[in-house]
């Protein structure tokens, strides 16, 4: 096998964050749809600047292309999804190199033409915004509230076929690309940004939640405790509609705040807690930071797990070197991913692994190859095959018989399984795992965490072939 290129050593745990001015003010409508014919959205509120030692008002404008329109929550997630493409680099370049294919997982947008279709749309669109900041853009440099005039990207290039037309010897090779605006990355580079748990976010179902989420979340930074005008913090830093009336802002903003309370990121509160009424149409709104904490994996379980991948990867021709590093700078669901992909084109002796399949797989994991359309294709079949397997047919009288039968045979099953002890169950169930056809370990690894319903029925289709053979 031929020598693999080296690489700097990655991080142990990939870091998201924030860019503090864009978490202040919303930089985008909360709806999908807005009034025909509307090309700006109007954002201020008025504080006490320690800089000029006075009350000013800080306004964010932002103005549409004819085309292309005002960006929506979406287009907002997109730019926070490019912050992480950034970031992931350390923000070495205003030019960064990805594919959509890249950002749609780092979304967890399904892969799929039309979301293809989107991130094309939304990027152009962002060409065509322009945000005037009026006294409102934090200048680390200045220390102070400075007024600004930009548009976030400058340029934008998508490769229809991205990867097909790599260029050799070259990493952004076959790579769609974009450039952030000068004044936004001088405020990446001078460190004005945040952590940000993006899997929590992402997690969120609602995008006033979201919202309100990333604004707090800075908030939160100076103290646990955080009281504003309602109507400032809804419709200013928020986004929702000013012709709200303070009834409606408080029932919108209620069922967000719920989810962000069952998460654990507030404290729950009583609607009289929660809204204050100050003077007759005035109400201030509360929050308390909750006491829950993203849960963070155990040192020795990311160490036992990472050791986990290198063995297979080694095991697959990567030298030990080469696979801790792979390891060590990649997603532990995207090494195993391709791992998979990379058996199964084995098994089918595939011309693209061929010569080279450990050359294969480094490359397939270092630059997130897109998953090809006849292993789609199988993934797809499989996954029927597992639901059809796992959906009851609708009863029939004639086949009272066989359900009774199969009602026995689960119940029977499910003793065998439950009078063992916990430990022993758990260590089968990982020699299940172990032992277990490519396709199958995959979709079981990949959904461990989730445990939804492909899971499951991976799962119960191993305990159950288990259980038979032991009791024959």
């Amino acid at each position: 096998m031929s020598s693999l290129p080296e690489f700097a050593e990655p991080q142990s745990r990939e870091t998201y964050r924030d860019e503090l001015n864009f978490a202040e003010f919303p930089l985008a409508s909360l709806t999908t749809t807005l009034p025909k014919g509307q090309k700006t959205l109007e954002f201020s509120d008025e504080i006490f600047d320690k800089a000029r030692r006075e009350r000013v008002t800080r306004k964010l404008t932002i103005t549409a292309s004819d085309k292309y329109g005002l960006p929506t929550a979406t287009d907002d997630e997109v730019i926070l999804g490019l912050i992480q493409l950034s970031a992931r680099s350390n923000f070495d370049a205003r030019r960064v190199y990805f594919t959509r294919y890249e950002l749609l997982k780092l979304l967890n947008w399904s892969d799929d033409s039309r979301n293809y279709a989107r991130i094309e749309e939304s990027l152009n669109r962002w060409l065509g915004v322009t945000l005037y900041y009026d006294k409102s853009w934090w200048s680390k440099e200045e220390q102070s509230w400075v007024s600004e005039g930009f548009h976030i990207l400058d340029q934008v290039t998508i490769l229809d076929k991205e990867r097909r037309k790599r260029a050799t010897g070259k990493p952004e090779g076959g790579k769609s690309s974009f450039v952030w605006n000068e004044l936004v990355f001088d405020s990446f580079k001078s460190g004005y940004l945040k952590q940000i748990d993006f899997k929590f976010y992402k997690s969120l179902e609602s995008a006033v939640s979201k919202r309100i989420y990333r604004f707090l979340d800075k908030r939160f930074y100076h103290r646990d405790h955080l009281e504003f005008d309602l109507r400032t913090f809804a419709c200013e830093h928020i986004g929702l509609s000013k012709k709200y009336h303070n009834g409606e802002l408080k029932r919108v903003l209620r069922s967000a705040i719920e989810e962000l309370e069952q998460s654990g990121f507030l404290t729950t509160a009583t609607a009289e807690e929660r809204f204050v009424k100050k003077v007759r149409g005035e109400w201030s709104i509360r929050f308390q930071r909750g006491s829950a904490k993203p849960a963070l994996e155990k040192p020795q379980e990311t160490a036992a797990k990472n050791q986990e991948l290198v063995t297979l990867l080694v095991a697959r021709g990567l030298t030990p070197k080469a696979a801790a590093r792979v390891v060590g700078k990649s997603n532990e669901s995207t090494v195993r991913e391709k791992i998979a992909l990379m058996d199964w084109l084995a098994s089918k002796k595939d011309r693209r692994v061929e010569r080279s399949p450990a050359g294969f797989l480094y490359r397939a994991i270092t630059e997130d190859f897109p998953l090809p359309d006849d292993y789609r294709r199988e993934l797809a079949k499989a996954s029927e095959r597992v639901k059809a397997a796992s959906t009851p047919k609708p009863k029939r009288r004639e086949d009272d018989a066989e359900v009774a039968e199969a009602n026995a045979d689960r119940k029977r099953i499910a003793d065998y399984w439950n009078s063992l002890p916990v430990e022993q169950q758990e260590r089968i169930e990982k020699e299940l795992v172990e032992k277990a056809p490519a396709l199958m370990r995959e979709h079981y690894l990949k959904g461990q965490q989730e445990r939804g319903v492909l899971f499951q029925a991976f799962r119960q289709a191993m305990i159950d072939r288990y259980v038979r053979e032991a009791l024959t």
